[in-house]
Order: C-alpha cells, then structure tokens, then sequence
C-alpha cells in the first residue's frame, strides 16, 4: 500500500511540473531562421529574416507569473545589434504551456482580410485583437490525435450579395491537438518533441458552407528548449467567392533555429575599427544582462557598474585584452530594483551607459 501511495505522489508530483520541465532557464537566447513561404509552400528563401529571443525575466503578466522573452527581428548583418522591439509570454501551469494570444503571427492574415474591403464596418484585427488573454495552448497530456478547443467565439457579419446587405453567422475558432512524439534534427542537436498542430478556423452556417479557412501552424517543443521549430504553411484561398471575396494567398513562414548568427559573430569579432559600448540587452532586466563593447586594439579595459550616485557596484572586467568584439554577462540578483550605470574605459575611451533593474 505504501508503495502504490508513493507511486501516486510521485506522478501528481512529475505531472504538477511537466510543462515546466520544457522552459528553459533565465538568459537562455534562441536564434532563429524565418524564412517565408509562398502560397505552395515553397520557401522564399532570398526573403529569410533572423530572430532572436531572449528569456529575459520572470514576472507578473496579466495576473499570472509568466516568463517573459524579448524579441527582435532582423537582417543577419544587423540583428545582434538591433533592441528587442517585442515581447513574447508564456507560463506553465501542472501539465499545460499557456501563451499570452496576441495577433502577432496571424496579423498579416488578418489585414489581408480586412483589405478586400467586401465586408463593411467590420475588422478581422480589432476583432482578432480583443481575444487577446491566457490561453491554454499545449496541452502536453492531452490524447494524440486529439483535438481541444483553446477559444471560441461567434459573430456576425455583414456581406453584400446580388447588391443587397446579408447578415451572415461567422464562427472563429482556435484549436489544438498533440501530435505525436518526433525527435527532430537541429543544429543544437536531436531532440525529442512534443509536436503540436495549433489552428485557427473560420466557418459559418451560411448556405451549409462550414470551414472556410483554416489556418495551420505547426510547432515542436523540446525539453529544456521550448519552441525549436514552428511551420505555418502558406495557402491559396478560392472558396469564398460565394462571399464576395476574390481569391488571395496567405504566405506561410518556416523558423528554425539557426547557427548562422553565431558564424556572423565570430566573423564579426575580427573586424572591429571603433571603440563602442552598446546597450545592454534585454534592458530592463533581472536578474541578468548581457553587455557587448568592441575593442578595435590590444590594451587595458576595464567594465564596472555604479549606482546613480557613483558608488561602483560591479567590476565585471579589468585586464588587458586583444581587440574583438565582446559580450558580458551582469547578473544584479543581489542588488535592487532601480537605474544603474555601466562605464567601459579602455585606453583613452571612456563611455557610459544606463540600464535598468526591474525586479
């Protein structure tokens, strides 16, 4: 008896934090390839942007704990220098990832719909927009080949037909189902993957026409990594012709992870001209940050933080150094909340900047 209420603690305590195992720690970083998709789903690859995600803190969120990941999107030659320009969030609650929903990965979707101008005084992403909350997303017990409903909500609409204004019963649905298991090759190595299908449908009962877009995107979550890969196919839409819309194609995106920014920053390394200190990122922060400087040629450098009012906090580096391209890690776990500034000096150089402890 005892060992079936040991056996049973340990499953409600493995189950208690099995989406938890899946997040990463504070200061992981994820670099990704985004390469869109045409209509077939042929990659565009001339088209391929770089991401980088940064999990930056955790804290509150619209009333939950969330991990909060910082975002960017860019050219490879610019995007480790860009600022993060958006935010990502997500929390783990006993089996179940939630995801704060935004219109982020299907705006482009939505203005495409509100550009055929056929259906007045009505927005896809005001309406899209105000769903925006806590959902759960992956389900990481939830039956294979199951299907969940993650939001629902019905509206009506007003399309023009033969000349004359008919309300139509429009259905918006976004619903998931756990794959099966996939170990996948990346350039991080194999992992095994929760795969999940998440899709967004629109539908109506007008003329028994049912599903009229379905919308698809595919994402796979390693242990300790999270997303390493997310595939939305690209579609060409000719069915609601019957609505008044002509046909139009909704391009897809494939993002994988990437070394390719790596490669671009070791090759950067060697050909610093100036001396330059760069803002910290993410910015605000906490615990940690990271703070990258060039040094265009061999000499002393020293990093250091101070308090508003000048009382030095952190040496983070004082030696001699070969001219490079650097980053350094500021973990503040120790110190409060508040403004603090970062001074590198190196030579005759001296810069100084400000970053912010947000805990």
């Amino acid at each position: 008896m005892k060992r079936i209420f040991t056996f049973f603690c340990f499953f409600a305590l493995l189950s208690s934090s099995l989406a938890q195992v899946y997040f990463p720690q504070t200061g992981f970083e994820w670099k990704f390839k985004v390469t869109p998709l045409d209509s077939v789903s042929n990659p565009l690859n001339s088209l391929a942007v770089f991401r980088v995600d940064s999990f930056a803190s955790v804290a509150n969120y619209k009333g939950n704990m969330a991990n909060i990941v910082e975002t960017k999107t860019g050219p490879l030659q610019t995007i480790q220098q860009q600022p993060f320009s958006d935010t990502l969030f997500y929390y783990t609650n006993g089996s179940d990832g939630f995801e704060y929903l935004s219109t982020k990965n299907i705006e482009e979707f939505l203005i495409t719909l509100d550009g055929t101008g056929t259906i007045p005084n009505f927005s896809f992403v005001n309406f899209f927009s105000s769903l925006q909350n806590w959902y759960s997303t992956y389900r990481f017990t939830s039956p294979v080949d199951a299907e969940y409903t993650i939001v629902q909500k019905d509206t009506t609409i007003s399309i023009n037909i033969l000349g004359s204004p008919l309300p139509v019963p429009i259905q918006f649905k976004h619903l998931g189902t756990r794959l099966q298991d996939q170990t996948i090759q990346t350039v991080l190595g194999n992992f095994v993957c929760k795969k999940f299908l998440l899709q967004w449908k629109v539908a109506t009962t007008f003329f028994s026409l049912g599903d009229l877009i379905t919308l698809n995107d595919t994402i796979w979550i390693a242990p300790s990594n999270w997303i390493v890969q997310d595939i939305m196919p690209g579609q060409y839409v000719d069915n609601l012709t019957l609505l008044g819309i002509d046909p139009f194609s909704i391009p897809g995106l494939g993002t994988k992870l990437t070394n390719e920014i790596a490669v671009a920053v070791e090759n950067e390394k060697s050909l610093p001209t100036t001396f330059c200190l760069k803002q910290n990122y993410p910015n605000p922060f906490n615990p940690s940050t990271k703070i990258r400087y060039t040094i265009p040629e061999r000499g002393n450098v020293s990093l250091k933080v101070f308090s508003l009012l000048g009382s030095e906090v952190a040496e983070l580096v004082n030696k001699e150094m070969e001219a490079g391209i650097y980053d350094t890690n500021f973990n503040a776990a120790n110190l409060p909340s508040g403004v603090y500034l970062y001074q590198l000096k190196a030579g005759n150089f001296v810069q100084t900047r400000k970053m912010i402890l947000l805990k």
